[in-house]
């Protein structure tokens, strides 16, 4: 009976004892796995923030571009956003005008001067629309007022630029005796950026000017170049007109004559496929809007895109 006894109490030792180890060993199995949870968690967690940020990002870039206006004026430029992919540099365009640099592209510029007007303006506008084609406005610093601001605005938002084309427009003041007054040449086409500004706001810049009666027509005006360019600013003339402004014995009276007229005055210019086209937008120029469709239509012919100056 004794012996007995102690034979329980030996095996309840050692069930007790196994019962021990089993729960060691399961305790043992089971941290590793609690670890590798954490691990993973951890991991989602990074994955998670990785993705959520990437999600901000791209909603944060989506939401800046969305707040970009196409037809807004872009900083620093005369010009919106969408005109900067058809925008090219005067000086480089003049290059290829007086035959120093060389190129295949075809690219035409229709420049219009004197204005804004508000009669013949807005239907130039309407015109460039219809066609979808941009053109630069060289205007004349007086004819910008709180009448012609919606004007130049819309020129902005269609896709268009805005060049200087002096404040007065007035031959004796800019070159007396036919020589170019630099102080009065300066004081102009900065006062005309100024007044620009006014309007369109401090953002607005235009680099682009046009010397009234073009640069080829007057003398001693290497001075009035220089301190133009020590403001950022390089003129521009033309290599082709429409012959609006000629004297009257030379000035073409219909559409065939104004084409004929466009056609042949490229043969006074170096020859290059860069065409700079000369015309006027104020009133008288009634022949140039009537042209204007068949002027267009002429260049879509040819294979040439539609560019600004800038």
């Amino acid at each position: 009976m004794k012996n007995r006894n102690l034979y329980s109490i030996i095996n309840g030792v050692l069930l007790v004892l196994i019962l021990i180890t089993i729960g060691l060993i399961g305790f043992t199995l089971y941290k590793p796995s609690q670890k590798a949870s954490q691990s993973d968690k951890v991991k989602m967690s990074q994955t998670d923030k990785t993705e959520e940020d990437s999600s901000e990002s791209s909603e944060t870039s989506e939401s800046s571009s969305e707040s970009i206006n196409p037809s807004q004026l872009m900083p620093g430029t005369n010009h919106n956003y969408h005109a900067d992919s058809y925008a090219y540099s005067t000086s480089e365009i003049r290059s290829y005008m007086d035959g120093t640099a060389t190129t295949d592209q075809k690219i035409v510029f229709l420049t219009f001067d004197d204005g804004p007007d508000t009669v013949i303006t807005p239907q130039i506008l309407d015109v460039l629309a219809q066609y979808q084609v941009p053109a630069t406005f060289f205007l004349v610093g007086n004819n910008v007022t709180d009448e012609t601001k919606s004007i130049i605005e819309r020129q902005i938002s269609e896709g268009h630029a805005i060049a200087a084309h002096s404040m007065s427009h007035n031959f004796n003041l800019l070159y007396p005796n036919r020589v170019g007054n630099t102080d009065q040449i300066v004081y102009e086409a900065t006062q005309t950026q100024a007044v620009l500004k006014t309007y369109l706001g401090d953002d607005f810049q235009t680099n682009v000017f046009r010397y009234p009666g073009g640069h080829m027509s007057w003398t001693g005006l290497e001075n009035a170049d220089a301190s133009l360019a020590n403001l950022g600013i390089s003129w521009m003339d033309w290599n082709t007109l429409a012959g609006d402004a000629e004297p009257l014995s030379k000035r073409p009276t219909t559409s065939e004559a104004m084409m004929q007229y466009i056609q042949s005055s490229t043969q006074y210019f170096h020859d290059t496929p860069i065409k700079v086209l000369l015309m006027h937008d104020i009133v008288g120029k009634e022949l140039t809007l009537q042209t204007l469709p068949q002027i267009i239509q002429y260049y879509k012919d040819q294979g040439y895109t539609f560019g600004v100056l800038e």
